[in-house]
């Protein structure tokens, strides 16, 4: 199977990716060429080069909250829930942050999960929560700031990225260590839409915190709705509160720490019968 990548985001390896090893497994001769030479083109949305290859067949993938125009594209994975349109597989980003084929690292992202982490206890679970709350993100969301604010009049939440007072390096595992030293991780998506869940809460969850998390409240088509505080539909105050309520309650933290965070361990076997149904 000859394949190539087009419009992908920068740092983007075309032979150390999700969607090239999962080719490789499951079509043993996976060759990356050319784009004019691939019998499958993935395209993504950094970009417009695909409207070069009119010819091609085309799979979109997108971990952004941006819909598939299947006008253009004959099959495409995205977060989307979409159950009228079997063009459309759902592969919502967080798969991505997963080591399903053992490499250890796609450069972006540089540090990958382990499949047995998915499970509670790992290096990060036991280290001891010493702190109360912190933070990391880059983009300034209004939500994230007025929400750090307002845990931070009950006790300071510490900030880390490009804009918080605390600035760290690159890469996933460098925000894990950091965090697996709360109790705590505030963790908003970016946008909240139906099937749209990121990174946010694998990362947060696997690092050993409780995720104050905000989401749409499908999040249990993906994840255990329990293993976290989703701010969705309640008002500041109610976060708060339930914040304060579960800091001062060790029985109630706990048995909030021990819940997973899926309800039946996630796998690809289905992703790869449908590529090789659809290809």
């Amino acid at each position: 199977m000859k394949i190539s990548f087009i419009d992908f985001w920068g740092g983007f390896d075309q032979k150390n990716n999700f969607l090239y090893f999962l080719m490789k497994d499951i079509f043993n001769s996976t060759e990356v060429v050319d784009p004019k030479d691939a019998d499958v083109l993935f395209c993504s949305v950094f970009g417009n080069d695909h409207f070069s290859f009119k010819d091609k067949k085309k799979i979109f993938y997108t971990g952004e909250n941006i819909r598939p125009n299947l006008d253009l594209y004959d099959y495409s994975f995205s977060f989307d829930i979409d159950n009228d349109n079997y063009r459309n597989i759902r592969l919502p980003l967080w798969y991505f942050y997963i080591d399903w084929f053992n490499v250890k690292s796609y450069n972006n992202p540089d540090y990958l999960i382990p499949v047995d982490y998915l499970l509670n206890d790992n290096e990060f679970t036991r280290n001891d929560k010493n702190k109360f709350c912190c933070t990391v993100f880059s983009a300034p969301y209004s939500d994230r700031i007025n929400m750090k604010n307002l845990i931070s009049s009950y006790k300071k939440v510490d900030g880390y990225g490009k804009c918080n007072e605390n600035h760290i390096g690159y890469g996933e595992k460098l925000k894990m260590d950091i965090i697996s030293n709360y109790k705590f991780s505030l963790c908003f998506e970016n946008s909240i839409y139906p099937g749209y869940f990121t990174e946010k809460l694998l990362h947060a969850k696997i690092a050993g915190t409780i995720p104050i998390y905000k989401a749409h409240p499908l999040l249990n088509i993906d994840f255990n709705e329990k293993c976290c505080i989703n701010a969705y539909g309640l008002s500041d105050s109610e976060v708060l509160d339930k914040i304060i309520e579960i800091d001062n309650n060790k029985d109630l933290y706990n048995s909030i720490f021990k819940e997973p965070l899926y309800n039946e361990l996630p796998n690809i076997e289905w992703l790869k019968k449908i590529i090789l149904n659809i290809l």
